[in-house]
């Protein structure tokens, strides 16, 4: 049906900005992943490289996904997910994060990513995460100016084929010493890393509880040593109190056997393991009888 004349009909269009439609996206897979992940885990992203991140994923897959959002979605992301318990992860939390959603325990999301940190060039004012070798190679590079830098830092070049080589494997740097801004330029040249990284947690939530990062950090070692002091505690005092199990029964029997022969020679009681006792002992108070009355033995 035709409009009245002179009325104009307007027709509207809605148009989504690409942004907030991957913005949304982001918050719907963020979700699920809160579904679907026992522990939530926050890092800070201001010490953390770029290519740290991209390392990380590789190496943890199957474990855990990282994910870099804004709190605001994240917060989002919670409430769509059902768990506004999880955005007091961020209500304190004024820095750039990223999010580790893992399917392992706080504690050992925490061990693993201590253990899996990732190897990368330094920088100037980094310390060495462990001695760092020049090998004896060919660098590839031409010579000129690099000469006066293989110089400077001690280390023996000659040219061959119009290329510079390491003469012998040279140290560098000694673990926890300060890298220069020459030796953390010439390194990338020759593609060796100097130090580890990986992502520093600020918190982590399972179960219901946050956990801070200085909570999360354990020595395998100390703890072991712990736990077999415990034990041999453990194991002392129940063989003091005569607590029979699989553990104690050898010394109970050990010990039932030592008082039992004690009690038995002060009896007098013969038997083969006592007699050579008894003997021994009637010979040496006989002795000590004879010397107390004067008589010669």
């Amino acid at each position: 049906m035709e409009p009245p004349a002179g009325r104009v009909e307007a027709m509207s269009t809605v148009v989504t900005r690409p942004s907030l439609v991957k913005k949304a996206r982001l918050v719907e897979e963020v979700a699920e992943l809160i579904k679907k992940y026992p522990v939530v885990a926050v890092f800070d992203l201001r010490s953390t490289r770029a290519n740290t991140i991209h390392e990380m994923r590789k190496k943890l897959r199957g474990l855990c996904e990282i994910r870099v959002l804004k709190r605001t979605l994240f917060v989002k992301a919670c409430r769509l997910a059902g768990k506004p318990e999880l955005e007091k992860l961020v209500e304190n939390i004024k820095v750039p994060v990223g999010f580790i959603f893992s399917s392992v325990n706080s504690f050992q999301l925490a061990l693993t990513l201590e253990k899996n940190k990732v190897p990368m060039h330094a920088k100037a004012g980094e310390k060495a995460d462990f001695d760092i070798w020049v090998p004896e190679t060919n660098t590839g590079l031409p010579p000129g100016p690099i000469l006066s830098d293989f110089g400077k830092l001690r280390i023996p070049t000659r040219i061959e084929g119009g290329q510079v080589w390491i003469a012998k494997d040279t140290l560098v740097a000694k673990k926890g010493e300060e890298i220069s801004q020459l030796l953390a330029s010439l390194l990338v040249k020759l593609d060796i890393k100097a130090v580890l990284r990986g992502v520093n947690l600020i918190s982590a939530y399972e179960e219901g509880v946050i956990l801070k990062a200085e909570d999360l950090v354990i020595d395998p070692v100390k703890i072991g040593q712990e736990i077999a002091s415990a034990a041999s505690l453990a194991l002392a005092f129940a063989v003091n109190i005569s607590y029979i199990t699989r553990e104690t029964l050898p010394q109970l029997l050990i010990r039932a056997e030592t008082h039992a022969k004690a009690l038995a020679t002060e009896a007098g009681f013969y038997t083969r393991e006592t007699l050579p006792t008894i003997f021994a002992k009637a010979l040496a108070e006989s002795n000590a009888l004879a010397r107390a009355a004067g008589v010669s033995e």
